[in-house]
Formats: structure tokens, sequence, C-alpha cells
């Protein structure tokens, strides 16, 4: 038995990771455990005994518990031969994880960062934010929402964010150039069901092209990659991406200019990726 427990949001970035990656594999059959932030399951006590960080998604499969998004998939991959989510060869396959492994170190701050000072912040009450703070288990996340909610773009984590885009999206550019279609070569992998969601963040706030323009290679990857029928499962309604009037949209609309500011300063001080 396969059950995955997880959000149905377009901007729960570690459940979609998930939902792509089964998608992809075209694993149908598990069962669906959907939660709620607002409600607190993931507080929960029966929660709580699977994942002790209280976070999203969790897979259980045949009684064994597997955590942490990056490993749900990689597990999720595992499951049945076709079709590979992983390149041919020891050497690839490293080269590919080595890609997941930034994109869990800087893309998770990156992405969450960027969700929390567009959508969350303008969003969601102060009060509901400190309930929720009361709850988190995690100190590194807790000062990293506390200080974006709190300062908005003049947080430290905002112009982190900024750049990790800017130097990850620069080099997808670069590497997708070389080769292509996909990052590894000819075949979509992992790194693409793990990249996507992340991603999907800047597009729901509009913002996705203040990266990418003039990187025409990581512009024709993304597009490859949105028109393909998995992506479709993450929104969640049709036309949600180009929705104005969606929160996301408006919220970031505000943030616009002090993003592309942000970025212009990183790009002063660091140059292009």
């Amino acid at each position: 038995m396969l059950e995955l427990y997880y959000l149905k949001e377009a901007d729960s970035i570690c459940s979609n990771r998930a939902v792509l990656t089964l998608a992809e594999k075209g694993i149908e059959d598990y069962t669906h455990r959907l939660m709620s932030l607002v409600d607190g399951d993931q507080f929960s006590a029966d929660y709580l005994a699977l994942n002790p960080k209280a976070q999203v998604p969790t897979l259980v499969h045949d009684g064994a518990v597997i955590r942490e998004s990056s490993i749900v998939c990689d597990y999720i991959d595992g499951l049945r031969a076709d079709p590979p989510l992983k390149p041919e060869g020891a050497e690839a396959v490293a080269h590919m994880r080595e890609w997941i492994k930034d994109c869990d170190e800087s893309g998770y701050q990156a992405a969450a960062t960027l969700n929390f000072v567009t959508k969350f912040r303008h969003a969601i009450p102060i009060e509901v934010m400190e309930m929720r703070w009361a709850k988190v288990t995690d100190i590194d996340r807790l000062h990293r929402q506390q200080s974006v909610i709190r300062e908005g773009l003049e947080s430290p984590y905002v112009m982190r964010a900024v750049g990790s885009w800017d130097r990850m999206l620069g080099k997808i550019d670069k590497t997708v150039a070389d080769g292509g279609p996909w990052v590894m070569g000819d075949r979509l992998t992992l790194v693409e069901t793990c990249y996507a969601p992340f991603i999907k963040i800047l597009e729901l706030t509009h913002l996705l092209d203040l990266w990418l323009d003039g990187r025409p290679h990581a512009q024709a990857w993304w597009d490859r990659l949105t028109a393909r029928p998995s992506y479709a499962l993450l929104d969640e309604y049709p036309g949600q991406r180009e929705d104005m009037d969606a929160p996301h949209a408006k919220a970031g609309a505000e943030c616009r200019a002090g993003l592309a500011e942000q970025l212009a300063r990183y790009r002063e001080r660091f140059g292009r990726a």
C-alpha cells in the first residue's frame, strides 16, 4: 500500500515534488492523505509520529515511512523501472544528485522566502502566523519566516533568495545551452521534478521573468517542462498561473519593484550568473 501525506496547494513546494514525480512515473494507485496547514494537521500527534519535523510530504509504503521530499522522489523512482527518472551511469547519477543537493540547500530556502515575503506577508494576518510559529519544530525555519514576515524586503533572507535564483537559473541556462533538452541531457530526470515546484513560486507571483530575461535556454527549458501534463496537476484550479487576481499574483505585483532592485544590487555586487 502506498500513501502520500501532502498538501494540494500550488505553493506547497515540497509536496508538489512528490506529486510531480508520481505523475511522471505514471503511478496513480496511491492513497491521497490530504493535509491542511491552516488547520494545523502537520502538528497532530498522529502525523508527528510519522514526521517529527512536522513537514510534508511523507510517503508511507507498506508501513515504511519515507521523509524529506527529494528522498521521497528518489524512492518513488525506484518503485518501478519505467520511465526512469535517473540518467544512465554512476557518474551521471552523481551529477544529478549534486543538482538536487543544490536545490535542497539553496532552492528550498529561496522559494520559501519569496513565498513568505509575497503571498504570506500580504495575505495572512500576523496573528495567524504567531500561532503557527508557536508550533514550528525547526529553529532555522522559524527564524527565516519571522525575519521575512517582520522585515519584508529588508530581511537578509530576501537578498539571499534573489541571489540564489539568479545563480541557479543562470546555471540551468548554461547547462541546457550545452546539451539539453533537459538538465541531464535527453532524459527528463529527478532534477526537473525537484526543481519545478520551487520555480513555480516565481511563476505564481509573476516574477519569474526577472530571472529568465536574457536567458533563452532556461526559458525554453521551463516552457518544455510546464507544457507537460504532469505540471498541470500542480495548479489548484484551471488558469491559476494566469490569474492576476490570485493572492500570489497581487502580492508579487506589490513586491516586484523592490525585488527587481534587490536583483540589480545583487548583480552589481556579485555579477550575473
